[in-house]
């Protein structure tokens, strides 16, 4: 490695502003109000859970009290890089530097967070200092949208409730509440669909969005198919996993028309297997399947070819799949390093593949997925970091590989910018940038 490089490319890339295309923030706080709500993220909880089994689980409705509990278990998980944002946002947000987080010292840590996460220009402040221009939401179909900073903030609509829980009597309800009246009829879901996008639209919308399960498999299905499945659950019937595919199958098929109709991206989350861990931390029960498949998709990808399908996955052997499926589709694109891949060694891996295949133009760079405005600068840096390393690197090899052009200094940082700002911006449609 070539630390000099490394160092003078990454200070570049660095000074790139943030576009974030996926997170949680809440729009109406953005910001943690103390270290308990970052300590509360369920990466901290799932890790402090795995080193030491919390029986009985956290106290998330105490913050100082969390912060108390977590404190000690934090020299468990030193070694990894959730550890590193922590003590990022300790030094650069609240001047706490890392040998102060002694267990002994939570009440001090956690004090000096409130005051200063707790002023009123705090959120402003950070975003400044973190150089954020655009934050991408996850928004229910009936969040409240009114007063949302369009400037700063896209929504982006979450579709599982029309595709993977309708069945669940309380969901129906829901949405009956949201339509103001009964869904009786797949028309009814198609209407509420329509008013969905439409309404996010006029708020800015970025893209629609799901996380599905494994193995998913979209296919053509006929109206009255799904019709019948869907007076059964109003008639107090269930249900089985097959009936449940072919209403996921048809729904999905209505969430592409929307994206056609309203010129919106539909944005892939792929591979999630639910409540896997009995024992886990809310949010630290799932994880994913390595035999997962993308061909389930095939259908969806051939019938809307109009439609943009930014993607992500979590099994690295999908990793392998979403690239070559980029590769020849041009409607597939790569989409960031989401959750178990949101670290250096397996970004670094998927940064490589779609670098030497992927072309230049496609792939979008990173996403924090962040539930609080305070850890978008160190995820961003992890992927910067990585991406300065791969970029040093395929500059020293292209003056000395035999089969390869050669690769300058400022074909790095314009390929940085594609990935990080301009990809983003026209892929998903981002106003002024």
């Amino acid at each position: 490695m070539n630390a000099a490089l490394v160092t003078e490319l990454y200070e570049r890339i660095d000074t790139l502003p943030i576009v974030d295309i996926h997170t949680h923030v809440n729009w109406k706080t953005g910001t943690a109000g103390n270290i308990g709500d970052i300590l509360s993220y369920h990466y901290y909880t799932e890790l402090a859970n795995s080193a030491e089994y919390q029986d009985g689980g956290f106290p998330y409705d105490d913050p100082a009290a969390l912060t108390r509990l977590i404190l000690p278990k934090l020299a468990h998980f030193r070694n990894t890089v959730q550890y590193d944002w922590l003590m990022t946002i300790s030094r650069e947000y609240l001047g706490i530097d890392p040998w102060e987080w002694e267990p002994e010292n939570w009440r001090f840590i956690f004090d000096q967070s409130v005051e200063i996460m707790g002023r009123r220009e705090w959120r402003e402040e950070l975003i400044a200092q973190s150089n954020i221009v655009r934050v991408f939401l996850t928004n229910q179909y009936d969040d409240d949208l009114e007063g949302l900073d369009t400037s700063f903030y896209t929504p982006c609509l979450r579709c599982e409730p029309f595709v993977l829980s309708i069945d669940r009597r309380e969901d129906r309800e829901r949405l009956e509440a949201f339509l103001g009246r009964p869904v009786r009829s797949t028309a009814d879901v198609v209407d509420a669909i329509d008013r969905t996008f439409g309404r996010f639209v006029a708020h800015g919308m970025g893209y629609a969005a799901i996380s599905t399960p494994t193995n998913l498999i979209t296919f053509d299905v006929a109206d009255e198919v799904a019709q019948r499945l869907l007076t059964r659950l109003v008639e107090g019937g269930t249900w089985d996993p097959g009936e449940r595919q072919v209403w996921a199958a048809w729904a999905m098929n209505r969430i592409c028309d929307a994206c056609r109709k309203y010129d919106r991206p539909f944005h892939l989350m792929v591979g999630v297997n639910r409540e896997v861990y009995a024992h886990g931390v809310p949010s630290g029960r799932d994880l994913f399947d390595s035999v997962n498949s993308m061909r389930g998709y095939d259908y969806v990808f051939n019938a809307y070819p109009d439609v943009r399908f930014p993607t992500a996955v979590l099994a690295d052997s999908t990793g392998l799949e979403l690239t070559a499926t980029a590769w020849i589709r041009h409607n597939v694109y790569p989409s960031g390093h989401w959750w178990y891949s949101s670290q250096p060694t397996d970004m670094a891996r998927e940064i490589r593949r779609r670098i030497d295949t992927v072309p230049g133009n496609k792939a979008i760079g990173y996403f924090s997925d962040a539930y609080y405005l305070e850890f978008v600068l160190p995820k961003f840096r992890m992927f910067k970091f990585e991406l300065a390393l791969i970029l040093a690197e395929r500059m020293e090899r292209s003056l000395i590989h035999p089969n390869m052009e050669p690769f300058s200094l400022d074909d790095a940082l314009e390929m940085a910018e594609n990935l990080l700002i301009h990809n983003p911006a026209r892929i998903l449609g981002i106003p002024g940038l």
